[in-house]
C-alpha cells in the first residue's frame, strides 16, 4: 500500500470525481458485459458513468463561471445533487445515494475543511443506509451487499490506533472487493452466468480511484482492466454498448420548448446555450445574472428540459407544436391547469404513438439510453398537472421515477410511480385510465392492470451462455418471462410460443405482440393462429412499437 497520504479535502473531492469518471469510462463495456442474461440491455456502466459525467457537468459550469463552491460541504452536496438529476438506471440511483451519503456525513461534521477517518467512514454508513433505503425490495448479492460490507469495514478501520483516510479507504476497498466475489454464491442467477453483480463492480471501480487519489496517484487503467477480466465474460467485446441517439435531423424543429431558468448563472448559461445550439435552432438565453428566459426550436423537446435542469431550476416549462409536428409522433404536449395527467417511459417512436394517442405524456427511455431522473423531473413538469401517473415501463427505470416523484414535490407536484416493468404493463394500466376520476381511484386501478398482466419478450442472445433454460449460442433467440430467460430454441416463432403458453391461462382474455423495429410483421402469424385455436374468444392487440433491444414484447391479461 502507498505510504502517503492526500489529505481528503475540496480539491481531492474534486479529483476524484474525476478519477472516477475516467476510471468508469474505461470499465464501463466491461461492467456492461457482467450481465447475468446474455440479452441486449446490460448497461450498469453506462448507466453509472453517464450518472458521475452528468454530475460534473454540472461541477464544471461553477468552475467556468468563476462561481466554484469554496467549501468542502458546498462541494459535495453540488456533486450529489448533480448525481441525483443526472441519475440513470438503477445502479445510478443508487450511486447518487451513496454520493448523498459523504454529503452529508460532512455536514452533520460542521464546518470541515478535510474529512478525517471517521467522517469518512460515516460517510460510508449513511451512504450505504441510503442505497438500502432506496430499493423497495433490497436483494444481497447485488451492489446493496458491498457497500454494507465497504461501511462495516471502514467504521473498523476508522476505529484502529493511527488510522488515516487513505486506510479507511484501503479497508473499505478490500472488503467491497471481497463482497464481489461473494456475490455468485448470494445469487443463483450470477454463479449460472459465471459474473459477478455489475452494480457492485462499478462500486469497486469508484473506490479504487478514491484510493488512487487518497494515495496520491494516478488509477492503473491496465491493472483495472486485469481485474475486471476475472468478472466479466470470455468475450466482453460481446457485451452490449451504449446506444447513439437516434438521428432525425434537427431542421427548424417540430417543437418550440421554453422555461424559465433560476439558479444558475452566466457561465452555466451560456453553456446550457451552446448545448441547445448544437440540438436545434431560434435558440435565446437571455436574462441573468441568476434568472434566465430560454428558448428553442428542435424535434427532441425532452432533450432540451434535460439540458436545463442540469443547468438549474426549471419553472413555467412550454412544449408547444410546431408546424409539421405531425411526423414526430410521441412528444410531450402541454395542457394547463389538469388535475392528473400520466407520463409513460417509452422505447420505440411506434410505442411514443400508441401511448401520446392513448392521452399519455411520453418521455423516450430504453436500455443503453434510459432517461435520467433529471429527465424524467422535467417530463413530470412538462405533464402541466398538480398529480402525474408516472408508468417507468421497465424495471431498471423504477428508482430513477421514485426518485423524480420525490423532487417533484418541491415543485408543489404529486407523482405517483406505477410499478410497470414492461410497456405491455403500462398499455394495460393505460387502459383503465380515466381522466373524470380521482388520482387516487386511477392509481388503484392502474396498479391492479399492472399486477394482472404477465409480461415476457423475445430477443437474441449477445454471446454464448448458460441461462436458466440451458446453453444458448450467440444469436439465438431467447424468450423472457418476467425478465427471466425461460425459453431457448432455434427460432424466432418457438422461442414466442414458449413464452405465450407460460403467459396465458385458460382465463386469458387479452393477448399484446408489440412488434419491435427489426421483427418481421408475419413471423408471428402461425402462433397466433394455434393460439385462438385453442382459446377462441381471446383478443389479440397487435402493435408496431419500434423499440431496438427486444424483437417482440409480449403481455396476457
Amino acid at each position: 500500500m502507498v505510504a502517503t497520504t492526500v489529505p481528503l479535502d475540496l480539491a481531492a473531492a474534486r479529483r476524484w470525481a474525476l478519477a472516477a469518471r475516467a476510471a468508469l469510462a474505461e470499465a464501463r463495456d466491461q461492467i456492461d458485459a457482467l450481465n447475468v442474461f446474455p440479452v441486449p440491455d446490460g448497461d450498469t456502466g453506462s448507466n453509472m458513468f453517464l450518472t458521475v459525467d452528468g454530475a460534473l457537468d454540472v461541477l464544471r459550469g461553477r468552475y467556468q463561471a468563476g462561481q466554484a463552491p469554496t467549501t468542502l460541504h458546498d462541494g459535495l452536496a453540488l456533486i450529489a445533487r448533480g448525481m441525483l438529476l443526472s441519475a440513470r438506471g438503477n445502479s445510478g440511483v443508487i450511486l447518487s445515494q451513496l454520493s448523498r451519503g459523504l454529503s452529508e456525513a460532512v455536514a452533520a461534521a460542521g464546518p470541515v475543511e478535510q474529512v478525517d477517518p471517521r467522517v469518512l467512514a460515516d460517510g460510508f454508513e449513511r451512504a450505504d443506509s441510503l442505497a438500502w433505503a432506496a430499493v423497495s425490495e433490497p436483494v444481497e448479492g447485488t451492489i446493496l451487499s458491498v457497500s454494507r460490507a465497504a461501511a462495516r469495514a471502514a467504521g473498523k478501520a476508522a476505529a484502529a490506533p493511527g488510522a488515516t483516510v487513505l486506510t479507511v479507504a484501503e479497508a473499505a476497498l478490500e472488503a467491497a472487493q471481497e463482497a464481489l466475489a461473494e456475490t455468485p454464491r448470494q445469487l443463483p442467477v450470477l454463479a449460472r452466468a459465471g459474473v459477478v453483480d455489475a452494480g457492485g463492480a462499478g462500486f469497486v471501480v469508484l473506490l479504487r480511484a478514491l484510493v488512487a487519489v487518497l494515495g496520491d496517484s494516478i488509477p492503473d487503467a491496465a491493472e483495472q482492466r486485469r481485474w475486471l477480466e476475472g468478472a466479466a465474460p470470455a468475450d466482453p467485446s460481446a457485451g452490449p454498448r451504449l446506444q447513439p441517439p437516434e438521428d432525425d435531423g434537427v431542421g427548424d424543429g417540430a417543437y418550440e420548448v421554453m422555461y424559465l431558468l433560476t439558479g444558475s448563472d452566466p457561465g452555466r448559461a451560456e453553456h446550457l446555450r451552446a448545448h441547445l445550439t448544437r440540438l436545434g435552432s431560434s435558440v435565446l438565453v437571455v436574462g441573468g445574472p441568476d434568472q434566465w428566459r430560454v428558448h428553442v426550436h428542435l424535434d427532441e423537446p425532452e432533450s432540451a428540459v434535460e439540458a436545463g435542469a442540469l443547468a438549474g431550476h426549471l419553472e413555467q416549462v412550454s412544449v408547444t407544436a410546431l408546424p409539421g409536428a405531425a411526423d414526430h409522433p410521441g412528444r410531450p404536449r402541454v395542457t394547463p391547469g389538469r388535475e392528473h395527467g400520466v407520463l409513460a417511459c417509452v422505447p420505440g417512436e411506434g410505442l411514443a404513438a400508441t401511448f401520446s394517442s392513448a392521452g399519455a405524456e411520453v418521455v423516450r427511455s430504453a436500455p443503453g439510453a434510459r432517461a435520467s431522473t433529471g429527465l424524467l423531473l422535467s417530463a413530470v413538469l412538462s405533464v402541466a398537472a398538480r398529480e402525474v401517473l408516472l408508468l417507468p415501463n421497465d424495471p431498471d427505470t423504477v428508482l430513477a421515477a421514485e426518485a423524480a416523484a420525490r423532487e417533484a414535490v418541491r415543485e408543489e407536484v404529486r407523482v405517483h410511480v406505477i410499478p410497470s416493468h414492461s410497456v405491455v404493463q403500462g398499455m394495460a394500466a393505460l387502459a383503465v385510465y380515466d381522466p373524470g376520476a380521482g388520482a387516487e381511484a386511477n392509481v388503484t386501478a392502474m396498479t391492479e392492470a399492472v399486477r394482472a398482466t404477465r409480461h415476457g419478450a423475445v430477443a437474441r442472445a449477445t454471446r454464448d451462455s448458460d441461462t436458466p433454460a440451458g446453453r444458448c449460442r450467440e444469436g439465438q433467440p431467447l424468450g423472457l418471462v418476467a425478465g427471466r430467460v425461460e425459453v431457448v430454441a432455434d427460432t424466432v416463432p418457438e422461442v414466442a410460443r414458449g413464452v405465450l403458453e407460460r403467459l396465458c391461462t385458460p382465463g386469458t382474455e387479452i393477448v399484446t405482440l408489440v412488434r419491435g423495429a427489426e421483427a418481421d410483421p408475419d413471423e408471428l402469424d402461425a402462433v397466433v393462429a394455434d393460439l385462438t385455436a385453442r382459446l377462441p374468444d381471446l383478443e389479440v392487440v397487435r402493435v408496431d412499437g419500434g423499440q431496438g433491444t427486444y424483437r417482440w414484447l409480449l403481455g396476457a391479461e
